[in-house]
């Protein structure tokens, strides 16, 4: 099957990809790892932070967004701000929540022990 004289197929090399995994990987373990960190007040922020690289590692590599702007910018920019509007209503809930952040307040309450003698 022709193609076409002035249409030629690209294949993408295979190691942008495989390095692209592997930091995707190393995120993921550092997402993981930075949960389990008292960090407080700044959590969501450093979390936020690790999942707009992975956004932004996706859209360059996987959706091949480098190169002349076309229809799939605008599908990336759409659900850019689709994204962005997902974090903002994630935001509102922990700006909303009673007691957030937890001012060093014990995670469990103290059991009270009935007194003997009184």
């Amino acid at each position: 099957m022709s193609i076409g004289p002035e249409i030629e197929a690209r294949r993408a090399r295979a190691l942008p990809f495989v390095i692209a995994w592997g930091v995707m990987l190393l995120l993921a373990g550092v997402s993981v790892w930075t949960a389990y960190l008292n960090m407080g007040i700044w959590a969501p922020i450093v979390q936020y932070g690790i999942a707009g690289i992975q956004t932004a590692a996706l859209f360059i590599l996987f959706m091949r967004l480098k190169g002349s702007a076309s229809l799939k910018w605008v599908f990336a920019i759409s659900g850019f701000f689709w994204l962005l509007f997902l974090y903002g209503l994630s935001m509102t809930d922990y700006s909303n929540r009673q007691g957030w952040p937890p001012h060093s307040e014990p995670t469990h309450p103290r059991i009270q022990t009935p007194q003997t003698g009184q």
